[in-house]
């Protein structure tokens, strides 16, 4: 009888005592998500950076337009998705066929590198990871000539100037490198090179 009454005053003395209930509580389990707590976005942010590339392809000339769009983690790492295009008529030196010309694009994700945002002149060093592919066209659009695929990486490096708190301007340059294809009288190598950017960035938020 002593020790059921020792129990029952030992239960009622841990649901009444402060002591007892501060100290089970602090047995509940830590999770990365408390109940009540909304997820920290302060680190978060969204950009889309439009750019103008130029270039050469088996010894045309060619102005691209580059558009990507992705998320930064304290303005240092970025991930996102990237389109490219050729926006002139390239005729590539090795072509035999009259009045057509080359078109160009591309297609895929980056990831990026930036080291000291918050400086008004730092660098950035995006690096592409994609499909792309060209093909032989005319003025109406059917010139029957196929087209032909390739796995594309440019890694790149940029000057970046912030112009404002949410605008800033790049310029630089990348090498792409064009992986295993053939087409007519092309190959990897004459569409393999350099390319110099400028552009912009705008962050959203």
């Amino acid at each position: 009888m002593k020790n059921q009454l020792v129990v029952l005053a030992l239960f009622l003395l841990s649901v009444t005592n402060p002591v007892f209930t501060v100290a089970q509580s602090n047995d509940e389990p830590q999770t990365l998500f408390q109940k009540g707590e909304p997820i920290n976005t302060e680190n978060l942010g969204v950009f889309v950076a439009p750019s103008f590339g130029f270039t050469q392809m088996d010894g045309a000339g060619a102005t691209l337009f580059n558009l990507r769009a992705g998320v930064s983690i304290k303005d240092q790492i970025s991930f996102g998705a990237y389109f490219s295009t050729s926006m002139n008529d390239m005729v590539p030196q090795s072509e035999t066929v009259p009045n057509v010309y080359m078109d160009y694009w591309t297609v895929g994700g980056f990831a990026e590198y930036t080291w000291n945002a918050s400086k008004l002149v730092h660098l950035t060093f995006p690096l592409y990871i994609g499909y792309g592919e060209v093909q032989m066209d005319n003025e109406i659009g059917e010139a029957g000539l196929g087209e032909a695929n390739f796995f594309q990486v440019e890694p790149s490096a940029l000057i970046e100037i912030n112009l404002h708190r949410l605008v800033s301007l790049n310029a630089g340059a990348g090498y792409r490198i064009v992986g295993n294809m053939e087409y007519r009288n092309l190959n990897q190598s004459d569409l393999s090179g350099l390319t110099g950017y400028i552009g912009l960035k705008f962050n959203i938020f």
